[in-house]
């Protein structure tokens, strides 16, 4: 092809371009028989397009300019659309050289080799389910869990609420009785 292609959005004039079809064959020798193999796997190599041409531009600049957004561009692996002969989209540049030639004034001879990558997709979904404790055990919170004291001859409110780390007007608020006639035996609450 003599002409212009399209490297997303910029232009390059491009001289040729091929399209390899690639691919490898596995061969295991057998063990009878003379210059015998067998073949259990065939792969294919992804589609590419080799590029040959010049970079032109008005001023050398412009020149330095494209060739450093191609570096760049091959540097990061950055996805790309080809249009030339054919349109090639989700590319990446896999290699990329520029030759000096005496013919170019404002431009240099290059190749690129453009090879296409397949995309893989994640495979983690959000749940659409509301999560719940549906299935787990529950389990109370052992702060808000009441805890009582069978009172015994001699308790006071006083020596409850030492024994277990709350106060006396908490432990008023808690039980119905009065601090001097709390009865035995009841259950007081000291949690």
């Amino acid at each position: 092809m003599q002409g212009k292609a399209i490297l997303q959005g910029e232009k390059l004039h491009v001289s040729s371009e091929s399209y390899p079809n690639d691919g490898s064959v596995t061969r295991h020798p057998v063990e009878k028989g003379e210059g015998k193999s067998i073949t259990d796997h065939v792969s294919v190599s992804p589609k590419s397009v080799s590029l040959r041409g010049i970079l032109v531009r008005p001023t050398n600049e412009e020149v330095e300019t494209l060739i450093s957004k191609l570096e760049s561009w091959q540097e990061v692996g950055t996805l790309l659309q080809y249009e030339g002969r054919r349109i090639m989209a989700n590319i990446v540049i896999e290699s990329f050289d520029v030759d000096t030639d005496s013919k170019n004034a404002n431009g240099f001879a290059f190749s690129m080799k453009l090879v296409k990558i397949q995309l893989a997709e994640s495979s983690y979904q959000k749940s659409s389910k509301p999560v719940t404790n549906e299935g787990r055990k529950q389990t109370k919170n052992p702060n808000t869990r009441k805890k009582y004291h069978v009172v015994r001859k001699g308790d006071t409110y006083w020596g409850c609420a030492r024994k277990y780390g709350t106060s006396v007007k908490q432990l008023e608020k808690w039980n119905p009785w009065p601090a001097r006639v709390i009865p035995i035996g009841v259950k007081m609450r000291v949690g």
